[in-house]
């Protein structure tokens, strides 16, 4: 349920960062004071990325805790609530550490399928801001519901406000513990207090179910004045997204139709490789997006070449909305800044930062971000979005036309 974006492709290697090394040191620490309190001692200075880490602090509450505390905490609970609360110091909801469980499931998520109500969703301040703890200034917002899922059946929509989950308010809770409270086993049921606009707070009853999730949904569409169209529904980046969005727009090349939807709306994100091979369809070489690292220094990500839609006889129209996030805005702006398409629908989410998985030696692990993604032009939409050259409102009611479909056709005449 959480939007995720990862920026190795799924590769994890190590990764030294300030954060890093304050992560190690604090692990390191607990190992050390376990020792020194055995051998009559508790001291200890380790030396962490950015020079000597004085943790005398950390191993005075430990000691306190451990020697006064009345509870049956064990220490690998101790640990995993200091590494967490390290991580949440940096008041980034997009990093996270994750029990060796945890990580698990996430890496699951992008395999295409897991267990729960299928909608993807994201903490929010009410104007916008990324936010860590749920609360009156942190909002649990549905980004997306995915296609074919519960949730979406159950008429859960974009911009949902979860306030409660089984009836407990989500006050108080982080995305990561909102969503492990909504997940759960197939067949079983949550129930979800959602807010819409300026409605009364709603109670929606949603089993859990397997979700698959297809990556690409293909057919044939055409114009009004009868121009074939291949319409490509993309889902999510996820493993095995570029493969088959090349197998998808194989066939609409091999039956020699030039004009191509391509409908990136309510798509959460996913792996940056698969965005940058589905980028590389349709741009030929050059930029396709840039990295900021926290220095300031920047490096440019080109098209690998080979593209199947790389001709400019053939026209592209992109579809977004507000739920297209993360990897699906650096395809969108891409094509856009490039010249490659034209978008049309609503502004784009506005998900401008890059995650890494990284794998720490008990099965853990720590999803961090560690850069800026910029456009080909240099933008970033970090909490801005990307506005689409075509703006058309979302027609919500049930069985209107797709009116943002019907202006992607309209241009492609």
């Amino acid at each position: 349920m959480q939007q995720r974006f990862i920026g190795n492709g799924g590769k994890r290697p190590p990764l030294v960062t300030r954060a890093g090394a304050l992560l190690l040191a604090i692990a390191l620490a607990v190992g050390v004071y376990t020792l020194g309190y055995s051998n009559g001692s508790a001291s200890s200075t380790p030396t962490g990325a950015s020079g000597a880490i004085d943790l005398s602090r950390f191993n005075e509450v430990l000691n306190l805790v451990e020697q006064r505390h009345v509870g049956d905490e064990t220490e690998q609970q101790l640990v995993d609530g200091a590494i967490r609360g390290l991580v949440e110091s940096l008041n980034d909801p997009y990093s996270q550490y994750l029990t060796s469980e945890e990580m698990a499931a996430m890496i699951s998520d992008l395999s295409g399928s897991f267990e729960g109500i299928g909608a993807v969703i994201e903490s929010r301040s009410p104007t916008g801001d990324s936010c860590t703890t749920i609360g009156p200034d942190c909002y649990l917002l549905v980004v997306s519901p995915i296609d074919g899922s519960p949730a979406k059946a159950a008429g859960i929509i974009s911009g949902d406000r979860v306030t409660a989950v089984d009836g407990v308010s989500v006050d108080g809770e982080t995305l990561d513990s909102a969503v492990r409270k909504v997940r759960g086993a197939k067949g079983t049921t949550v129930v979800i207090t959602v807010v819409r606009g300026e409605d009364a707070p709603n109670d929606i009853s949603i089993i859990r179910d397997v979700i698959v999730v297809p990556a690409v949904e293909p057919k044939q569409l055409s114009t009004t004045t009868g121009e074939s169209v291949g319409y490509i529904r993309l889902a999510e980046f996820s493993e095995v997204a570029s493969e088959q969005f090349h197998t998808a727009l194989q066939k609409v090349i091999d039956a020699g139709t030039t004009r191509i939807v391509l409908d990136l709306r309510d798509n959460p994100g996913g792996y940056l490789s698969a965005a940058l091979a589905i980028a590389s369809e349709f741009i030929g070489d050059g930029v396709v997006y840039m990295e900021e690292t926290s220095d300031g220094k920047r490096t440019e990500t080109r098209a690998s070449g080979g593209g199947l839609a790389t001709d400019p006889s053939i026209k592209l129209v992109v579809l977004i909305n507000k739920g297209s996030a993360s990897a699906s805005e650096i395809l969108a702006g891409a094509l856009q800044d490039r010249g490659r398409a034209v978008l049309v629908g609503e502004t784009s989410f506005g998900k401008g930062v890059v995650q890494t998985f990284i794998d720490l030696s008990d099965g853990s692990g720590l999803k961090l971000t560690i850069a800026k993604w910029l456009t080909p032009s240099g933008t970033w939409i970090h909490k801005v979005g990307i506005a689409p050259d075509y703006p058309i409102a979302p027609v919500t009611t049930q069985g209107a036309d797709d009116l943002v479909l019907t202006k992607a056709l309209d241009l492609l005449k």
